[in-house]
Formats: structure tokens, sequence, C-alpha cells
């Protein structure tokens, strides 16, 4: 091959892979044990803040280190140094299977499977799946918010 082929074919692979573009991570998805949208469990706070701007509230966790800092678009995330849990109120954010609040319980149920665990809350109850849980209002049985965790927790029920 000669070398201006070399070279032409060389350019045309730099121009290929320039075209793609950086990976974005503000695609809303719902990323079980890792993220939601461009918020990542594991995530420094300052990266946290940095990316999502200002709060529209903090609060401490009680017997914890930890504060829960909620943001404009239904999103309230739960950290220290770093980001341990993440919550979505807002049905912009979903998961792979389409499941965000407002979906009915039964195609949550059916997209995810059988949940390690259902706990009922008095007027919700919790569908948790290890990484990922959802919140069903009992009199609507449609999902209420859709949480990520880095670690499973403990099933109480």
């Amino acid at each position: 091959m000669s070398l201006a082929r070399l070279s032409a074919l060389a350019a045309l692979f730099a121009t290929a892979s320039c075209a793609s573009g950086p990976l974005t991570l503000d695609d809303n998805l719902i990323v079980p044990g890792h993220r939601v949208g461009e918020v990542q469990i594991g995530m420094p706070l300052a990266t946290l803040l940095a990316v999502k701007g200002t709060p529209l509230r903090t609060a401490p966790i009680p017997d914890s280190n930890a504060t829960t800092y909620t943001f404009p678009e239904g999103l309230t995330v739960g950290a220290h140094d770093e980001v341990y849990w993440i919550i979505v109120e807002d049905a912009r954010f979903h998961t792979s299977d389409g499941v965000r609040p407002g979906t009915e319980q039964i195609h949550a149920r059916a997209s995810l499977g059988k949940p390690r665990c259902v706990e009922t809350r008095g007027e919700t109850t919790l569908y948790d799946y290890g990484k990922l849980y959802f919140d069903v209002a009992n009199t609507t049985g449609r999902v209420t918010r859709v949480g990520v965790v880095g670690q499973e927790r403990r099933c109480e029920g």
C-alpha cells in the first residue's frame, strides 16, 4: 500500500472517531447501582455541585455525616464526600425498560421482574431490586419515585 493511501486511511479513521463526539451522560437514564443521568454513585460532592449547581435545599441525614441535596428537576441526592444514593421523582428520568415516576406498578414489576423484597409503609409500597428500588402510591398504583444505590440495602420486610 502506498504512503499516500495509508495517510488517507489514517485521516479517515481520525475523522470518524471525532465525529461521534465525547460520551455524554446527560441522557436522563437510570442505571441501577451506577447513575441517574449525569449524577453517578461515588461522584465527589464537589463534582456533583459543579454539574448540578446550587441545590434548592439541603438537609442533614440523621445519625450520619451525610446530607441530602434536592435539585430543581426532581432529583434528590444523598452525599457526604461522595454520592451514596440518588432518588428521582420526575418522569423525565427512566430506566432502559421505561420505568419512571408515573409508570403503573404492574408495568414496572413486569419490566424488572421479581423484587428482592417488598415493604408496605403507610400509603406507599417499596419494591426493592438491590441497587434499584421504586415506591408506589397504594391509592393510585403508580410509581412515585425511583432510587439508585451503590450498595444493596438490607430488606426490612
